[in-house]
């Protein structure tokens, strides 16, 4: 297990604090405050007894007292915990999940970098920790600065006493640290198991169709109970050696009173140490058993912090709060594409040698190009390593000769528009899912039937559904459903058929009027007629089309088609240039069941 690395934390730190540096400083410079007055109430106590014992006035001391607790009571619980700390707390966690959010939907190879499960922990999880940092940590750093204001009223009270004090703290916090150790190993072990169970669940749910067709319920859920049973473990004994820690911290104080009745009982009678001076060394033991109570508290918490932020670094790629709280830049306009190509480009999946190396491939305005070859062979590898979806060894991407230096910022929209092979929508309407918050002024009127005014003006969310659902084919669909393109779709698009939510996803992506689209093998589940008018309307020679098919029909429309081969190009030219000269276009062409699908 790898130490803390203190620097690197609270670097991180700042980075994640520049959107609320102020509400953090503000809430810090309270809590001195307050425990400033705690300080000032510890030495009014001892005024208080020492006077009642000579038999002095007290009323006016009892009146500061209750002054100064009283305004830090308002101070406290009016603005302090109602107010500072949500906003630096629910402030951190919504900029930082902003940024997550918009790392997941334009960022370069996040989900590459991180498992499904494991993400889900740091968006919740990670984040909330992080947050309840941020907030707790302003608390912490006064309570120190009072711990050295109050030490240094008790030495010059006492150094004996004091100085027995901070021994007995001392060996407190060496027998803790002794089991703090084996409390961070289960913590990451905890932590561990967690992901892995949530990301068993989540796989299990996400393929409850394929485990029940090959009849591994049994098997799944015993798997399932396994992980869990690991982590109930870890959780079991990361909660035995926290108790230990908080069991031993929570005997400090009562052991240091104690201490001090045994070192001053025979010295009271003196008048060497007073009964204010006892009364003031009691109080501030509280603190004192409270401060060393925070050491544990604060080693764990960094300990947590530390792993939240670096597996937040990890699933963004960079340092927390490069952007933070800034909305995500909308792409720089640039000219009207005349050439799209990539030139040596290799990438690999994370953790595997599985990938595409050394491809070229040009795409020219209003054609058709064509990367087609077996499972396996690297076809979406290619268009996610294309598009930034997966990071580059090497290579160049390039539009109209420039290269592209972020291409996943890059080729969005109105640039570009992607539709994969398995596209994924919300639940709720169809045309939601279609627009996605385009604006236009809708008015909820668009008939659905897929004809459109035909202006091209593109006014009018109704205008965009319709040009977008009618060159998808959805027409038929919308009209044979009752509530049209209001129609609600289900989580993922449950209710819809295969072929339907990839023609909802294509009008998805056609609604945003992209200059060269991207597909990935989207016309797998439609029946031939079907099929054939949407690449109809799809190549209707105004846009720029780069497809993954095996469809004899598209690839004969193709100006150039790429065939790949254990993820390298194996041919490159018209339909009949690669099948007269690739072995390996021939061989798919027999067997076409072989292309259908790529899972890599």
């Amino acid at each position: 297990m790898a130490d803390i690395d203190t620097g690197g934390t609270f670097g991180r730190l700042g980075a994640v604090l520049r959107g609320s540096a102020r509400a953090y400083w503000t809430l810090t410079g309270l809590w001195v405050l307050l425990r400033a007055g705690t300080l000032a109430v510890g030495l009014l106590f001892q005024r208080i007894f020492d006077a009642i014992g000579s038999g002095g006035a007290v009323w006016w001391l009892i009146a500061w007292v209750a002054a100064i607790e009283g305004a830090r009571l308002c101070l406290q619980f009016g603005v302090m915990i109602n107010r500072l700390e949500p906003r630096v707390q629910y402030g951190t966690t919504a900029r930082l999940r902003r940024e997550l959010l918009g790392t997941a939907l334009r960022g370069r190879g996040a989900a590459a970098r991180t498992a499904p499960g494991e993400s889900l922990r740091v968006v919740g999880e990670d984040v909330e920790e992080t947050g309840f940092f941020v907030a707790w940590a302003p608390t912490n750093l006064a309570h120190w600065l009072f711990v050295v204001a109050s030490v240094t009223v008790m030495m010059r009270i006492d150094p004996v006493v004091t100085g027995a004090l901070l021994a007995l703290l001392v060996l407190i916090t060496l027998v803790t640290a002794a089991v703090h150790g084996r409390f961070l190993r289960h913590r990451y072990a905890t932590r561990t198991a967690s992901a892995e169970v949530a990301g068993a669940l989540r796989e299990a749910v996400g393929a409850v169709k394929a485990v029940q067709a090959a009849g591994a319920e049994d098997h799944v859920a015993a798997h399932i109970a396994r992980l869990n049973a690991a982590r109930a473990q870890a959780a079991v004994r990361e909660e035995l050696f926290a108790g230990v820690q908080r069991t031993v911290i929570g005997n400090a104080a009562p052991l240091g009173v104690g201490v001090v009745l045994l070192l001053t009982a025979g010295r009271a009678h003196n008048g060497t140490f007073s009964v204010g001076d006892l009364a003031l060394f009691t109080f501030y033991l509280q603190i004192l058993a409270e401060a060393l109570a925070s050491i544990g508290i604060l080693s764990v918490r960094l300990q947590r912090v530390s792993v939240a932020l670096g597996r937040i670094t990890d699933f963004l790629g960079r340092r927390p709060g490069t952007r933070l709280g800034k909305p995500a830049p909308e792409p720089v306009q640039a000219e009207t594409l005349r050439e799209f190509s990539v030139r040596g480009l290799t990438a690999r999946h994370p953790g595997s040698q599985h990938g595409i190396e050394d491809v070229d491939l040009t795409v020219v305005r209003h054609s058709v190009t064509v990367v087609t070859g077996g499972v396996g062979s690297g076809k979406s590898t290619l268009i996610r390593a294309v598009l930034g979806l997966l990071p580059h060894e090497r290579g160049t991407v390039l539009w109209n000769g420039e290269p592209v230096a972020d291409p996943a910022g890059f080729l969005v929209p109105p640039r570009c528009g992607y539709t994969p092979q398995d596209p994924r929508l919300f639940s709720g309407s169809l045309r939601d899912n279609v627009l996605l918050g385009l604006e236009g002024g809708s008015d909820g009127t668009g008939t659905g039937d897929g004809e459109g005014d035909g202006d091209g003006d593109g006014d009018g969310d109704g205008t965009i559904f319709e040009k977008a659902a009618h060159t998808a084919v959805l027409g038929p669909d919308l009209s044979a459903m009752q509530d049209g393109a209001d129609t609600v779709v289900g989580p993922r698009g449950l209710r819809l058929s295969g072929g339907q939510l990839q023609r909802t996803a294509i009008a998805r992506m056609l609604a945003r009027r992209p200059e060269l689209l991207v597909l990935d093998d989207v016309s797998s589940a439609l029946d031939p007629a079907t099929e054939h008018l949407l690449w109809d309307r799809l190549l209707d020679g105004s846009v720029t089309v780069l497809a993954v098919s095996h469809r004899p029909a598209l690839l004969r429309a193709a100006a150039r088609v790429v065939v790949l081969k254990d993820g390298r190009v194996d041919a490159v030219g018209t339909w009949e240039k690669v099948l007269a000269e690739s072995a390996e276009m021939r061989r798919i062409q027999a067997y076409p069941e072989e292309g259908r699908r790529e899972e890599d």
